[in-house]
């Protein structure tokens, strides 16, 4: 297949690389493609047009950082009205399911599926990340060759939305267990237990979990916590939005992700 690929950030340029080992014809966006001059190796071709790489693609990849992006690339620099009748937008972005069925109203003609992941940039240069997906599942199966080129796990949630959905209650548990952990191991620290043996007697334990395996790394656990910091306040802002929306009350996850609303200044 013809794959366009808009967002050649950390995780997005791997996950187009898998693609175009996959054996599928994959052109980038960038707009300094000088900056990615190295995709040129596995022959990836670069375009500093987002509308040119939609209009000749059969799949289009996005990978942007938030809503704002998405709308910039998508709508400003009308990469959507591009699209050929009968091909596959994909979106990687971390939203809210309001942007989502915004374009798909768009554009009824097209396919679009909201696929948000979970994963690290390492996950996807060895073709792991998860998928979780929105829309039609026969439009997820007609793509299913280019996404099993990055990721080893895919659901099919429900309907258009869903997977956006589902991708900001699972962050919203990363956040809510990333300050239960850090706590933890501050508590642990102050009495003179070292954080790395923590992390390690506490991963084999109950207490265990994604987020306490992200403090057994290198580093004080308060710096890590900082690092995370503004991508999980995105989301968590995110969702919170998409709740009130929808009319949904998030129970503990609303007190328990609130800290995240503010800047994380220590």
């Amino acid at each position: 297949m013809k794959v366009g690929w808009i967002g050649l950030g950390k995780i997005g340029k791997q996950m187009a690389l898998r693609a175009r080992r996959g054996g599928h014809e994959v052109v980038g966006h960038a707009r300094d493609v000088c900056k990615h001059a190295d995709l040129a190796k596995d022959r990836v071709r670069l375009s500093s047009s987002a509308t040119t790489v939609a209009g000749k693609s059969d799949v289009v990849c996005v990978s942007v950082f938030d809503e704002e992006q998405l709308r910039d690339v998508l709508l400003n620099q009308e990469a959507l009205a591009s699209m050929r009748p009968g091909s596959t937008l994909v979106i990687h972005s971390t939203v809210g399911p309001t942007i989502i069925r915004e374009l798909a109203r768009s554009r009824t003609d097209i396919d679009i599926l909201d696929a948000p992941f979970s994963g690290t940039e390492v996950d996807a240069a060895a073709g792991k990340i998860t998928l979780m997906v929105g829309g039609e599942a026969a439009a997820l199966a007609a793509i299913n060759d280019v996404l099993r080129c990055y990721a080893d796990y895919i659901q099919h949630m429900g309907p258009l939305g869903a997977g956006a959905t589902v991708k900001l209650v699972n962050n919203a548990l990363f956040g809510a267990q990333a300050l239960l952990a850090h706590d933890g191991l501050r508590v642990l620290t102050k009495t003179g237990v070292a954080q790395s043996d923590a992390v390690r007697l506490i991963e084999r334990s109950s207490g265990g979990s994604y987020a306490m395996r992200l403090f057994g790394g290198a580093g004080e656990a308060s710096e890590v916590l900082s690092g995370i910091w503004p991508y999980i306040k995105k989301d968590v802002t995110i969702a919170r939005a998409a709740a009130a929306e929808a009319g949904l009350e998030l129970g503990l996850l609303d007190v328990s992700t609130k800290a995240f609303l503010e800047d994380r200044s220590d």
